[in-house]
């Protein structure tokens, strides 16, 4: 996601850095392909930025604005969160940010990285909002008030709604095809929920590289139920099954898989022995 936005922000004129000091092979790669310039340390970045963009796994993202705050960034720098956390989550990185003269404002992605420009959205909300708003031409924007983590709650919710529906797919297609009617399945996905077989042809071809991260993602989103008084039960069940998803071999696919159709990454998925495996006996 971070190098679809770096192409927005450079398409309307904006100078983007980054570093990659100690960042997986990946993400180099990644970088180097979205033709993003690179500066030796985050200290480098903190130093010549106007705006900063944090777009980080959601576990890390606390510990990040932890460490920007650390390299005494210019006051008035803009620090926004971008990142899959709960309210209080952001609510925690902004008086983090604040403290160090940063105002703050929280974003929040709506669709795929690949689709941003024709089908994304972004939702944003907290202080000084107007000095990125601009920026983000063509995609949608809507603005939802001055209180830092309005956009991550809708963020959750939007978020635990799609995964829900994409690990209940999986769930049950790796079940049909287990007992050896996958095809039986996906023709009455088809034909009862054509919209949701047609969201899973784009999403499902995601998941081997992204499990892992969505899992924690979810962990976000069970805690954002639970400061509202909800007990999450379908939510935590989707995290528990992407987190079994992650410890598959379904990665050192994922280049094939990313072209492949829903019912090859479902049989896919549901030949890995590891995945969702219980006792019948």
């Amino acid at each position: 996601m971070g190098s679809a936005l770096a192409g927005i922000f450079r398409q309307n004129g904006c100078r983007v850095v980054t570093s990659v000091h100690s960042r997986s092979d990946r993400t180099k790669q990644l970088v180097a392909e979205a033709k993003i310039e690179t500066l030796p340390t985050l200290q480098d970045v903190v130093g010549q930025s106007s705006i900063l963009i944090s777009t980080t796994p959601p576990q890390y993202a606390a510990d990040l604005a932890m460490e920007v705050v650390g390299m005494t960034p210019q006051a008035g720098t803009l620090y926004i969160d971008a990142n899959s956390i709960a309210p209080k989550t952001t609510q925690t990185i902004q008086h983090l940010v604040n403290s160090a003269g940063m105002p703050m404002a929280d974003m929040a992605i709506r669709g795929l990285a690949g689709q941003l420009r024709q089908r994304g959205a972004i939702y944003l909300s907290g202080q000084q909002v107007s000095r990125v708003e601009p920026l983000l031409s063509p995609i949608e924007t809507e603005y939802l008030g001055d209180e830092v983590g309005s956009a991550s709650l809708l963020k959750m919710l939007m978020g635990g709604l799609s995964k829900g529906i994409a690990t209940l797919v999986m769930e049950l297609g790796v079940g049909a095809d287990r007992a050896g009617i996958l095809d039986r399945f996906l023709q009455g996905l088809g034909r009862y929920y054509p919209d949701v077989l047609s969201a899973m042809d784009s999403v499902l071809p995601t998941y081997p590289l992204h499990a892992g991260r969505r899992a924690h993602e979810l962990q976000e989103v069970i805690a954002c139920l639970a400061d509202w008084g909800v007990e999450s039960q379908v939510v935590a069940g989707g995290s528990r099954l992407l987190e079994s998803y992650s410890h598959t071999e379904l990665e050192k696919s994922s280049v094939q898989l990313n072209a492949a159709t829903v019912h090859e990454n479902l049989r896919a998925l549901a030949h890995q022995s590891s995945f969702l495996s219980s006792s019948t006996g």
